[in-house]
Formats: C-alpha cells, structure tokens, sequence
C-alpha cells in the first residue's frame, strides 16, 4: 500500500532544509527534500519553485511537525539585560534602548568621489533614555 507524500516546511535556502531533513532522519522519520538540485545549482530559482520543501509520509506528519517545532523552541536564544554584550547597553545609564549609527557608506561615498582612501568608519552609538553618545 503506497502513501502520499505531505509537504510540512518549505525553506529559502537550501542548507536548513539539510539541516532538518537530518534531524528528522534521526528520528526514524522518512522525509525527501524537493527542489534541493535545482536550488542548489542556481539558487535564485528558489522564489520561482516555492523554496526547498520538506515532504513526509502521511503517517509521519504530526510527529515531524512536533519535532521540527521541539527542534525550533530549543534553539531560541533569549537573552537578558545581564546577557547583553557591552556595546548593546548604555555605559551611563545601564539600559539597552540604545540607537547605531553606521557612517560606513557615507565614508565609501566621499571616497569615490575624492578618490582618497579613508581607513577609518565611524559607528556611533546613542542611548534614546539618557541622550548619552559614544563611539
């Protein structure tokens, strides 16, 4: 008796498809990739076919989705105040509302037009609590 193949995800781009095809795969579940040589040749056809899709048996749907989600919610990174990198928080106040400014382009702008080579890009950053600003 042959069963029908059911799509349960579909992905952009090719190695997270891979990645959960695997996780499946130790599970004991069945799953085929679809798309996987074409997208993998040209990616840029992945828009026009969908992306890569995950396809189980009809059998194996809801156990693929549990892990898929179970896989997805152990990954979450969740991160607090006390976990924050340096740079993500106000050195004068503490707190995390804080807005980057990147002069990187404006700089590459200059030099085309110039021609002068500028080795250095600002990156500014300011705390919208306090109105604190630093490099």
């Amino acid at each position: 008796m042959s069963q029908k193949l059911v799509t349960i995800a579909q992905y952009r781009d090719l190695p997270q498809a891979g990645l959960d095809k695997s996780i499946l795969e130790s599970q004991g579940i069945t799953c085929f990739l679809d798309n996987e040589f074409t997208i993998g040749v040209n990616w840029l056809y992945s828009t026009a076919l969908g992306g890569v899709k995950i396809n189980v048996l009809e059998d194996d749907v809801a156990r693929a989705k549990e892990i898929l989600q179970d896989n997805r919610d152990a990954n979450v990174d969740v991160s607090t105040e006390e976990g924050l990198p340096p740079e993500t928080v106000c050195p004068l106040c503490g707190l995390p509302e804080i807005t980057t400014k990147n002069y990187t382009r404006k700089i590459a702008a200059i030099n085309l037009l110039f021609g002068l080579p500028f080795f250095f890009f600002l990156k500014r950053y300011r705390c919208n609590s306090c109105g604190h600003q630093w490099k």
